[in-house]
């Protein structure tokens, strides 16, 4: 693909003479004589570098210069001059130029310039793109929903990203605390720079002040070499320390510090390491409660508490559980291979009224579930998974079954036909009561659900049936 010069020069001749050398080495230019055609051309071209007149008829090179870089900062504009002054060479380069070249013009001088500044900047255009689309995927845009808790969640998350300061994220399991600190990182200025999750509840008693400080050699047995910690490999970058409350107090301490001083000692050392980290801390207890058991300090909490949001539990955003489950069976079924499953209207129902305890992650579990189940057809009431099976039954027109004759001595009935009389019998001897007749029955309660409802019967306890 060509690259693409626009040039502006009043000097006739010379744009001539710029256009014929650009051209031969395999541009498309485009030229403009003053600094209104050059507006004009930008706004209708995309172009990959600018060769730019330091006096035009209408304007100085320099202070087109800074509009430019205001309107287009990725496109890269390489000067030219009548002048060797260096006061008009150190103008340019402040103002954001690419190079400049003198006059009269060196044809190798000159193209070599251009070229330069033309692939610079169509790298710096490429990548900014790429930055762009990943910020899109791992930004806030990953939170799906349109409910109002979780468009003032998004939006909470947006300013975050704009500050670096510390970040506290609250929220019950599964509501997708490290999807936002992911989301802030991908949006704040560190986007490009490490992000490292830590689980304060998985690191091992005995190394977790290894594991985050880094240590010695020789500082402890097996320590056979130095080793950075978590926060010295993510330098300049996110350090996402999830379940907070179950960093031991020791511990806690030394984090302040970190978060006070932004320095490290690793562990069996004595030298002070500066380190640049932004720290996203996340739990899902309730602080005021963990320090009033003595498990999370009060100094650093305040330390932590500079930006706090909560991440609102599932069910406080039930306008969204259907688009997510859609969103997540549409997923799953891409990584399994297979068409991608629908719900019919009593599952689309039973997982509105389910509340959800599990929140986001306990949806994605389920949704994976029935596409495996599901093999591509509608999705019903049962092929859900039990809990939101038991909880979602609602009484039926069908009322109680009639009551079936026994048998002729002898009679072998179908299996199904038998196994309707053994269940349908033992919820008679329970009073209706599916929890007692599961129990008794060696089964789970969400089978005796499924199977009354293809048999078209209410659960429903009833009181007047006999007990045992």
């Amino acid at each position: 693909m060509k690259l693409r010069a626009l040039v502006i020069d009043d000097d006739a001749a010379l744009r001539d003479w710029i256009e014929a050398h650009l051209q031969g080495a395999g541009f498309e230019v485009e030229l403009a004589s003053s600094a209104q055609a050059a507006r004009r051309a930008l706004a209708a071209g995309n172009h990959d570098v600018v060769v730019l007149d330091l006096l035009l008829p209408d304007a100085r090179g320099t202070d087109l210069l800074p509009e430019l870089r205001r309107e287009r900062p990725l496109l890269p504009v390489v000067m030219v001059t009548a002048s060797d002054s260096i006061e008009n060479v150190v103008e340019c380069m402040r103002a954001g130029a690419a190079d400049f070249v003198e006059k009269p013009l060196d044809r190798l001088r000159f193209l070599t310039s251009v070229r330069n500044a033309a692939e610079q900047g169509r790298l710096r255009a490429s990548l900014a793109a790429t930055v762009a689309a990943r910020r899109s995927a791992d930004g806030v845009a990953r939170i799906l929903g349109s409910s109002p808790a979780i468009v003032r969640t998004r939006e909470q998350l947006l300013r975050a990203a704009d500050t670096d300061a510390t970040l506290l994220l609250l929220g019950e399991t599964g509501t997708g605390k490290e999807v936002a600190a992911r989301a802030v990182h991908a949006e704040s200025a560190r986007a490009e720079r490490p992000f490292v999750a830590v689980n304060c509840g998985a690191l091992p008693e005995h190394l977790a002040e290894s594991e985050l400080f880094g240590h010695e050699r020789g500082a402890f047995t097996g320590a056979t070499e130095a080793r950075a910690g978590i926060f010295e490999r993510a330098h300049t970058g996110v350090v996402f320390l999830d379940e907070l409350g179950e960093l031991r107090l020791a511990l806690q301490v030394k984090l302040l510090r970190v978060l006070q001083e932004r320095t490290l000692t690793r562990v069996g050392g004595n030298r002070e390491r500066a380190i640049d980290v932004r720290i996203i801390a996340a739990t899902h207890r309730d602080p005021a409660e963990e320090r009033r058991k003595g498990r999370l300090r009060d100094d650093l909490y305040y330390r932590l508490n500079v930006l706090t949001i909560r991440i609102p539990p599932l069910r406080d955003r039930r306008t969204d559980v259907l688009p997510l489950a859609e969103h997540f069976l549409a997923s799953h079924a891409a990584t399994a291979g297979v068409a991608v499953p629908t719900l019919g209207p009593r599952a689309r129902q039973a997982l509105v009224d389910y509340p959800w305890p599990g929140n986001v992650r306990e949806l994605q579990n389920a949704m994976e579930r029935a596409v495996v189940l599901s093999a591509g057809r509608e999705l019903e009431l049962e092929d859900l998974t039990d809990d939101i099976v038991c909880r979602s039954f609602e009484p039926t027109d069908a009322g109680v079954a009639p009551p079936q004759p026994e048998p002729e001595a002898g009679t072998i009935l179908p299996l199904d036909e038998e196994e309707r009389r053994i269940v349908l019998r033992a919820l008679e001897l329970t009073g209706w009561n599916v929890v007692e007749t599961a129990r008794r029955l060696g089964i789970g309660r969400a089978t005796i659900y499924r199977k009354l409802h293809a048999w078209g019967l209410d659960p429903q306890p009833r009181p007047e049936a006999p007990r045992p």
